[in-house]
């Protein structure tokens, strides 16, 4: 494991830990945190703003937060806390306002040019930061966006369109690459289809749990204007009783210098990607098998079948979590949609 500084220089090397969560998520920065013997070295290189490499990782992680503790053993550790490089992007906001058009990941990509790698103003540019290769997205969006934390709407986006985002460190050219992730379908039925079954004896153990305590399908977009002449649009589709509606001012979104067709794409825009912060929680979480975990990625839809439990899901691979310690590696997947924390419901309600 290296350890880099913010100018991804290398500072040392660390060939020992006493444990490592390694947590890689779709559509938002990663988590890790880790904990090592206190050493002089190990407390000279780890300090908050350095940055953690693992070689078989796609991903870097940022140092945001240190403990240093003894114990009544006398033992003294130091725990380090962080997030995956992406979490830069959570250092800009969008400067001005924009009105973009095209693909999921196009939009995406001039964003992050516009406010990251190529900002007009020369002091908002972080120069390791460039943008990757395409993937090939073939959807089509408007977006309007202002002020807005780029991070944040670039969550939005991904999630809306059932795709991730990270910043790919190249140690050798000293450069983070912008990339967007667009999983491959391994569902059952696929050439190559990625099952998950206590059968196929890859699963150790699993948890599944639904829940639709905060889930709505319909929304009801409020743009411009007022009262009979506001500027509505209506995103979901449902009847009945199982019918879940919410309404959603988007008033801030501008009309002028628009064509009617074009705002009207952009309420609907906004009225999907908020329907994602309301979704129905169905998720398998499985402890599984290193050399299977090996044939899919993250992003990937694969299926997860349990016939006892009377449960089958095609469903998206949201977060990989890697638990490592001196004695043992154990690796657990989370398929589908996991139960939003507090944090999350509060960001939903207010942006």
């Amino acid at each position: 494991m290296y350890v880099l500084d913010k100018e991804l220089n290398l500072v040392g090397v660390l060939s020992g830990y006493e444990a490592i969560i390694w947590r890689d998520m779709l559509a938002e920065p990663g988590k890790f945190e880790a904990e090592f013997l206190f050493t002089d070295r190990n407390n000279r290189i780890l300090q908050r703003t350095n940055i953690l490499y693992k070689k078989d990782e796609m991903q870097a992680g940022v140092i945001s937060y240190k403990h240093i503790k003894m114990d009544k053993q006398g033992r003294t550790k130091i725990r380090i806390k962080g997030n995956m490089a992406s979490v830069y992007l959570n250092r800009r906001i969008v400067w001005e306002k924009m009105v973009l058009s095209g693909t999921s990941e196009a939009v995406m990509r001039e964003l992050v040019k516009k406010q990251v790698t190529d900002p007009a103003d020369p002091e908002r540019k972080m120069p390791r930061i460039r943008l990757g290769e395409l993937c090939g997205i073939e959807d089509y969006i408007e977006k309007q966006v202002t002020y807005s934390n780029l991070q944040e709407t670039l969550t939005d986006i991904a999630a809306a369109a059932g795709l991730g985002y990270r910043l790919r460190l190249d140690l050798l050219k000293k450069v983070f690459y912008f990339e967007v992730i667009k999983g491959a379908d391994r569902t059952l039925g696929t050439v190559q289809p990625c099952v998950f079954n206590r059968e196929f004896h890859n699963v150790y153990t699993q948890e599944y749990y639904e829940d639709d305590s905060n889930f709505r399908n319909v929304c009801r977009v409020c743009g411009a204007g007022e009262d009979e002449n506001r500027v509505t649009e209506t995103i979901g589709e449902a009847s009945g009783i199982d019918r879940y509606e919410m309404s959603y001012s988007a008033a801030f979104l501008k009309d002028e210098g628009q064509t009617g067709e074009i705002y009207r794409e952009q309420l609907r825009q906004k009225g999907n990607e908020k329907l994602k912060d309301y979704y129905l929680v169905e998720s398998f979480t499985s402890k599984v098998r290193q050399d299977k975990a090996e044939k899919c990625a993250l992003g990937d839809l694969v299926t997860c079948n349990d016939r006892k439990w009377g449960i089958r899901i095609d469903t998206q691979i949201k977060m990989i979590e890697k638990h490592l310690s001196k004695d043992e590696q154990e690796v657990y997947f989370t398929f589908g949609n996991s139960q939003p924390m507090i944090t999350d419901l509060i960001k939903a309600a207010i942006k």
